[in-house]
């Protein structure tokens, strides 16, 4: 299994401003030294260390999960475009299977949608799944009227549209899907995406930090065993308190509930529009420092959600 990041923002899509690439050209160069921008080689290996020659990306959620000759994505944000064009780059837009996964459907997690290059394919087959009866109407409403120039009903692919039961566990494409009701305006649910003894959770957009002890014990058992685990961590523990009921938590809750749970990895995501790369590299700090003091004998690694994040797990 592999799974690839291509969208990791919450809420509205924050490509750099030309103010923001100033401020990391300054640092860059402030923090230079001779040594570091004498020849093209040393440049390049010097932008490969340095923490101010990178974002942690704009683009909003949008998450490849890859096995066998299958492609899920999990939510269609502005990152499906550039996950769209890369299937067409290596093939995968024809000779794979295609399977999006929704935790619903505000705005930010499908406007990508109409972008994706695989639904233009005459008679391509593409299923759509989610907790809701109704997504069909949903994605419609965003191409209708003068909303898109390119309306449902014109689209030449074939798009299966069906809904994920929360008491089971679904076999789609070879893969065992789960679903679990979020907490988010609208209604929500989370998924856990298994095949061949590997896992990732992806458990966004939901707001635990209202009232943790009420869902702690029933997200841990859902997360359990798995390798990635992708949840909603879009604000910081003083920030999140001027923004209760916007459905969105804080990633201090998610390593309370998982302190002493098997998984791999902890991933911060859905980062806060409105947060720098260094605010986020601040809360990544703030929650590493947290985790040592709260769940010093976690096995699990904690990471913030960057553009192109990848990671590739051997069949168990």
């Amino acid at each position: 299994m592999r799974v690839r990041l291509w969208g990791v923002r919450g809420s509205l899509a924050t490509p750099l401003t030309s103010a923001q690439v100033r401020d990391k050209a300054r640092a860059l160069l402030a923090a230079a030294s001779p040594a570091d921008i004498a020849s093209p080689q040393s440049i390049e290996a010097y932008l490969d260390k340095s923490t101010h020659s990178w974002t942690y990306g704009g683009n909003t959620s949008c998450v490849e999960v890859e096995f066998a000759d299958q492609t899920f994505v999990l939510d269609a944000g502005t990152g499906l475009r550039g996950l769209g064009l890369q299937l067409k780059s290596d093939g995968r837009d024809k000779n794979h299977g295609i399977n999006l996964f929704f935790t619903h459907f505000h705005w930010d997690h499908i406007c990508g949608f109409p972008y994706f290059g695989p639904i233009y394919m005459p008679g391509r087959n593409l299923g759509v799944w989610s907790g809701r009866t109704d997504a069909k109407r949903l994605l419609q409403a965003q191409m209708a009227d003068a909303h898109f120039p390119v309306k449902w009903e014109q689209l030449p692919s074939l798009i299966t549209c069906t809904q994920l039961p929360e008491d089971a566990v679904t076999m789609v494409a070879g893969a065992q899907v789960s679903i679990l009701p979020l907490i988010h305006p609208d209604k929500a649910f989370g998924y856990r995406i298994s095949y061949r003894g590997r896992s990732v959770c992806y458990l966004t957009d939901t707001e635990v930090s209202k009232h943790p002890n009420r869902v702690a014990e029933h997200y841990a058992a859902f997360v359990d065993g798995a390798d990635v685990v992708i949840v909603d961590a879009m604000y910081g523990f003083l920030d999140y308190h001027d923004h209760i009921n916007f459905g969105h938590s804080t990633i201090f809750n998610f390593i309370d509930f998982f302190r002493d749970t098997n998984i791999g990895e902890l991933v911060i995501f859905h980062h806060d529009p409105m947060a720098s790369d260094a605010a986020v590299e601040r809360l990544h700090h703030d929650a590493k420092r947290y985790t040592d003091l709260v769940a010093p004998h976690a096995t699990w690694k904690l990471s913030a959600a960057f553009e192109g994040q990848e990671w590739r797990m051997d069949d168990r």
